[in-house]
């Protein structure tokens, strides 16, 4: 295969993504097809691994079960994982009551995300919010969860804010990308369109300290206008437009 034009090549150096890499007949090149194979590898190993309990501890957080007993109940029946399991209800009762802003990790789809990045971004965040004076719930990790259970929490705990950081379903460029869900007053009631997303978050992607300082100012835009998802959107649209009037 020659070298790639200047344009092509400048493409390949800013992403991850599978362009240009030949064939070999009507087939993959084998370097290409045996690096398929090891990306796909470790894509599986993520989604079927477990947060380990050490990880947990370290981190000095508050460990949550879902109604998913384990972890192929989990990836078997997505619903399971929006809701705690009975024991759960009993450790949050003893949790900080509406505190501003509650923080949850949720292992989601990959445990190696939150292994890689969860506590560089929660001490990053832990500063940034301290800063603000932001009032901090007790903070919790939830085991085989799902974005929606910070629905589940937020109708136990009341927070003003909560945002899940949450191990996301991992592709072949890489296996340990988090997201960061914000929601304002969440209820049982809350809606996908209720939520504001910071996503990306990894060493290719957004660092896990930049990512802490968007998550920050997000909570705190989310907490001015008493809005998140579509609705602070709508707001924030609505005072652009009266600024430019």
């Amino acid at each position: 295969m020659s070298a790639p034009a200047p344009a092509l090549a400048k493409l390949l150096a800013r992403t991850p993504a599978r362009l240009a890499i030949g064939r070999s007949g009507p087939r993959l090149p084998t370097a290409a097809y045996l690096r398929f194979l090891a990306d796909h590898g470790r894509a599986r190993d993520a989604v079927l691994a477990e947060v380990p309990a050490a990880v947990v501890k370290k981190l000095g957080l508050v460990e949550l079960a879902t109604a998913a007993a384990s972890r192929a109940a989990y990836l078997r029946e997505p619903r399971l994982g929006r809701t705690l399991a009975a024991s759960a209800r009993s450790r949050l009762a003893r949790c900080r009551k509406r505190p501003e802003v509650q923080l949850v990790v949720v292992d989601g789809l990959s445990a190696a995300a939150v292994v890689a990045h969860a506590p560089t971004l929660l001490r990053a965040l832990g500063r940034e919010l301290g800063r603000r004076r932001r009032r901090l719930g007790t903070p919790l990790f939830v085991r085989n969860g799902r974005v929606r259970i910070q629905d589940e929490i937020g109708h136990a705990l009341r927070p003003e804010v909560c945002c899940a950081i949450v191990g996301e379903r991992p592709g072949l460029a890489t296996t340990t990308s988090l997201s960061a869900y914000v929601i304002y007053r969440p209820t049982r009631s809350s809606a996908e369109p209720d939520r504001s997303l910071i996503a990306n978050i990894h060493d290719g992607g957004i660092a896990p300290t930049a990512a802490a300082r968007r998550i920050a100012d997000l909570i705190d835009t989310c907490l001015e206008h008493h809005a998140s998802g579509a609705a602070l959107a709508a707001r924030l649209a609505a005072g652009a437009d009266a600024s430019g009037a």
